[in-house]
């Protein structure tokens, strides 16, 4: 199982499509082979479309659309 801080999700690290899922758990999201940001899942819409990476520090809330095609990698 892959240690994602205080919780466990999947066997291994890599790409997830189950997006509504990730809530609370720590991602990279990455757009066009660069790395965007790491940061918690703080809400995802329950079909997968769209997750907001929660504000840490001096960065806000920010919203990433699947369609747009951002990755989100664990």
């Amino acid at each position: 199982m892959l240690d994602t801080g205080s919780t466990r999700i999947g066997a291994r690290r890599g790409l997830r499509k189950d997006w509504a899922r990730l809530t609370g758990h720590t991602v990279e999201v990455w757009l066009l082979g660069e790395h965007i940001m790491t940061g918690v899942v703080d809400q995802a819409a329950p079909d997968d479309s769209v997750l907001w990476i929660a504000a840490a520090g001096a960065n806000t809330r920010r919203l990433f659309d699947k369609r747009t095609g951002y990755e989100v990698w664990v």
